[in-house]
């Protein structure tokens, strides 16, 4: 809690406006629904742990980042998120972008996405090779520990990170080159239009998976990526009939 008061005061531009927000279970704070073919309808509810805003002084508008706490450090896999397994965080900005009345909820007319984050509760600690190292910078250690992972805006950087000149981000994983551009390898940190294109294929996802449901689609069809398979976290495996060494596994790519 001290990092992140840290960051609020300094750079940070957002403030919470909502904490353990749940949506879809009364008239003024309904569930997403989602159109889908023959006049049927995917209802979305949930619970989102924060809401953040930014509020632009001249226009009213107002740019909104959801946040989800974790016990443990989370990344959004972009294969994950590609096949629809990864769609919680997304989602849920796409709720507030599909918002009815956001005057009323949120107190402005007009919600932009700008940004999604995981935020783990233990911190993550590199491991230095000795006592000195480790205790050289520890400030800088405690910040990094407690980064956030995630996509965001990068033509809101400025309301993310208010740091006059800042080159790298501490809070938010993103880097600038020499030249003045964000370093290829920040992935988190995406153009207006792709991050747009991000949360436009989360919905088609979710239409996709609405129509299956409908249409009786319940296959038996775990998938494995890379050395990771769906089975991995599963505690029915005791009872499950798939032999995982023999299984035919659904390769995500």
């Amino acid at each position: 809690m001290d990092t992140l008061v840290d960051w609020m005061r300094g750079q940070y531009q957002f403030d919470p406006v909502k904490v353990e927000w749940a949506f879809g279970d009364t008239e003024t704070e309904p569930a997403w629904e989602l159109p889908l073919a023959g006049g049927k309808r995917l209802a979305l509810k949930g619970r989102i742990d924060r809401v953040d805003l930014w509020r632009d002084p001249d226009t009213g508008a107002a740019l909104v980042v959801i946040v989800d706490y974790k016990s443990s450090q989370k990344q959004l896999d972009p294969v994950l998120v590609e096949h629809g397994l990864h769609l919680q965080l997304l989602a849920y900005l796409n709720v507030l972008r599909r918002w009815p009345n956001p005057e009323i909820t949120f107190g402005s007319a007009n919600l932009q996405p700008a940004g999604v984050f995981y935020v783990s509760l233990r911190g993550k600690y590199e491991r230095e090779p000795n006592r000195l190292r480790a205790l050289a910078e520890i400030d800088e250690a405690r910040k990094l520990a407690y980064r956030h992972s995630g996509r965001f805006d990068l033509a809101v950087l400025p309301q993310f990170d208010a740091r006059p000149n800042a080159r790298q981000g501490d809070q938010f994983n993103y880097r600038v080159t020499d030249d003045g551009l964000i370093n290829k390898n920040s992935r988190e940190a995406m153009d207006s239009i792709a991050f747009i294109a991000l949360l436009d294929s989360v919905e088609m996802n979710l239409h996709k998976m609405g129509d299956e449901i409908f249409s009786g689609v319940a296959k038996v069809d775990p998938y494995r990526k890379g050395l990771s398979r769906a089975c991995d976290q599963c505690d029915y495996q005791a009872i499950c009939r798939i032999d995982p060494w023999t299984h035919n596994f659904r390769v995500l790519k």
